[in-house]
């Protein structure tokens, strides 16, 4: 019988993510384009955080 031997991973220290999570970053990287936080409007910030928990 093979045991398997559980590994623990800090997913904070990856080079890279999951697709879903990388799918999201990418769509806040698009909403955000490459402006200052300063210069996004708090409702803004609220949308896109609030997008990120909708079902699509």
């Amino acid at each position: 019988m093979r045991r398997s031997i559980k590994m623990n991973i800090n997913f904070n220290k990856l080079k890279t993510g999951c697709s879903p999570c990388m799918r999201e970053a990418e769509k806040m990287k698009q909403k955000i384009s490459n402006r200052r936080m300063s210069e996004i409007k708090i409702n803004e910030i609220k949308d896109i955080v609030s997008s990120m928990f909708k079902k699509n």
